[in-house]
């Protein structure tokens, strides 16, 4: 497994090496930053943090004590909505 990240899936090196095509970015900047991500997620959980976690145009990862929950902005989630929608109706046919 060349260049395979310990702690990350083979899905999820592929969507790394896919979010740093479209972002023309290196894919061990993106492995990073995802990395560092969740060793601050980890520090808060183990620790009691209190601690939210911003998604521009996601929603917001929100860390209480040892709970974790995401809340979804609306649009998204209308938009994903309207998406399944989409695909059911295709899917049909």
């Amino acid at each position: 497994l060349a260049g395979f990240s310990p702690g990350l899936s083979k899905a999820d090196e592929l969507v790394c090496a896919e979010v740093a095509l479209r972002l023309h970015k290196p894919k061990d900047a993106i492995v990073a930053c995802i990395k560092a991500t969740l060793r601050i997620c980890e520090w808060a959980l183990s620790s009691g943090q209190n601690l939210d976690f911003v998604f521009k145009g996601v929603g917001v990862l929100l860390c209480r004590g040892s709970h974790v929950l995401m809340r979804f902005f609306e649009d998204l989630a209308r938009e994903v909505a309207q998406s399944q929608c989409l695909a059911d109706g295709l899917l049909q046919v």
